[in-house]
């Protein structure tokens, strides 16, 4: 592959990493004031899942995309290149990455459950349950992610600045017997794993909302505080499914690629910059589809839900909130996480890839 090519993709890189960021804080920022304010439409309960889920994600981007990847760039001897920062960051990118993940994987759980037990729906249905079980989730993904301060090491290289050569110390990765084992367990607790259970557990929830829509009549349905009907549930089922699945389909290229890298090409002497192998250029490629999942949760949120999407570009614009009408009010309804039907979005945004 050309040396211009390869200096053209790390130029594309340099140019879409901050725009990303600069792009997807913001847009999870106004996520959480849209979600928190304007309601949508929500349970409480989803609420709080996509409310800590947009917080999580502004923190790997801050983490990953700003301080590991933009900034050192732009800095060619940046501070956290140094001990302890080194490793301090890498914990901080690898617990918000986590976080992110289970608490959309504990969220899929969370409503199974309440689809198929009437006492784990009371129990759930509380705010003070909710809110343990979310910290409780990103306080242990950092725990987990402890052992990543150790494989990276700050150490003493020749770098080339401006005609000069200088000694600088470069975080970089320890390719030991540790480090090798820290990364598969963290390659399989972010990737493989995760993918299952989404797949697995959606699955399951989408056949509880159907067998939901199949124990009434149409008239029965029509009585129960909504309207729906079997192909009104069929669609919402779809969407739940297209919004789980983004995750899945964003993030899959990185743990296929990673675990060819560290299976076909892990040797010392493999040249991870160089972007005439195209295992290299994929393995990027597929890096930048796995920052970008912590972007677009507002656009998803738009796709598959009017209330949201109306909100969203209300806060956006700075315009008040216009009173709703009582049609307004007749929008699609599915079986919720408290045992009652209310509003899609509850249901719908449950998941976010």
């Amino acid at each position: 592959m050309a040396p211009t090519f390869s200096s053209a993709f790390v130029t594309v890189q340099k140019i879409y990493y901050p725009a990303l960021c600069a792009i997807g804080i913001p847009a999870n920022l106004l996520t959480i004031y849209t979600i928190h304010y304007r309601k949508c439409g929500m349970s409480k309960v989803a609420r709080l899942y996509l409310i800590s889920l947009a917080i999580v994600d502004s923190m790997s981007l801050f983490c990953g995309g700003i301080v590991d990847l933009s900034l050192s760039w732009l800095d060619p001897n940046p501070f956290w290149n140094r001990s302890p920062w080194c490793g301090l960051v890498t914990v901080l990118e690898y617990g918000s990455v986590f976080s992110s993940i289970w608490i959309v994987i504990v969220f899929t759980l969370e409503r199974y459950l309440v689809l198929k037990s009437t006492q784990a729906r009371r129990q759930c249905s509380q705010t003070k349950v909710i809110i343990r079980i979310i910290l409780s989730v990103i306080l242990v993904s950092h725990l987990i992610a402890l052992p990543t301060y150790w494989i990276n090491s700050s150490v003493l290289q020749n770098v080339t600045l401006h005609n000069q050569t200088l000694l600088q110390p470069i975080c970089t990765y320890s390719d030991r017997f540790f480090s090798t084992v820290v990364v598969w367990f963290h390659t399989f607790t972010t990737g493989g794993i995760p993918y299952i259970l989404l797949i697995f557990f959606n699955c399951l929830i989408g056949q509880q909302l159907y067998r939901a829509s199949r124990m009434f009549t149409r008239e029965q349905l029509k009585s129960i505080n909504g309207v729906t009907t079997r192909k009104l549930m069929k669609k919402s089922i779809l969407i739940l499914f297209t919004v789980s699945f983004a995750f899945v389909l964003l993030s899959l290229p990185r743990f296929v690629t990673y675990c060819i890298l560290r299976t076909a090409y892990n040797t010392p002497k493999h040249n991870r910059n160089d972007y005439s192998q195209l295992i290299n250029l994929f393995a990027d490629i597929g890096i930048m589809l796995q920052w970008l999942n912590s972007a677009i949760n507002f656009l998803l949120y738009c796709a598959v839900s009017k209330r949201f999407r109306t909100e969203f570009f209300l806060v956006l614009t700075c315009q008040c909130k216009k009173p709703r009408s009582p049609a307004s009010q007749t929008h699609l309804k599915v079986y919720s996480l408290h045992g009652a039907w209310t509003g899609a979005s509850s249901t719908i945004f449950a998941q976010r890839h």
